[in-house]
């Protein structure tokens, strides 16, 4: 996937131009508002020591951005159809898993044996996974750093990337243009 980045006070319709950034298409696109937010992943190593602290660490570091993007209506109904499936399904994991190590304390106190309860913890760890590669994965933009005004895109789309980036530097002045404009 290309990554794009984009001014954080520059998404929106005024400055985009009108295409899809998962599909590349030109026709039938709406801006659709979007909010990301990022922490740096040396973050999720403190979890080793301590989740509350990892997460308040998180918390604090977290840099947030929101905007409008252009999608099709298919391509916007498609990702957040993704979001809601991979969301339900970490619930239904950590759930699963806390059932799974229940029945497989259980089934090791009574007979020696896991039962069900490591299949189930095996697909409490597979069923995100899975749900990311088939419903998320290359369907929507994936955020990859916010920091100093700028938003950190990877999209689906080379011809979306390649069409933004260049509307964005056409619409910046040169260097030269901007110094002969103090001057006058």
């Amino acid at each position: 996937m290309p990554q794009l980045v984009l001014p954080a006070n520059e998404m929106n319709e005024f400055d985009l131009p009108r295409v899809c950034i998962v599909t590349g298409q030109t026709e039938g696109v709406v801006f659709k508002d979007v909010k990301f937010s990022w922490y740096p992943r040396w973050v999720s190593l403190f979890v080793v020591l301590n989740v509350l602290i990892a997460a308040l660490i998180a918390f604090a570091l977290t840099k947030r951005a929101k905007g409008q993007l252009p999608f099709t209506e298919d391509a916007w109904k498609q990702w957040k159809r993704g979001q809601l499936l991979f969301g339900f399904s970490v619930v239904l994991a950590i759930v699963l898993c806390m059932g799974s190590f229940f029945l497989l304390m259980s089934g090791l106190r009574e007979n020696g044996t896991p039962g069900l309860g490591a299949p189930g913890i095996v697909l409490a760890f597979a069923l995100p996974i899975t749900v990311w590669f088939l419903f998320l994965r290359n369907k929507g933009p994936l955020v990859e750093r916010i920091a100093e005004g700028q938003v950190t895109l990877k999209i689906p789309s080379d011809f979306a990337a390649d069409t933004i980036a260049r509307h964005l530097v056409a619409g910046q002045a040169l260097p030269g243009a901007q110094r002969a404009r103090r001057s006058a």
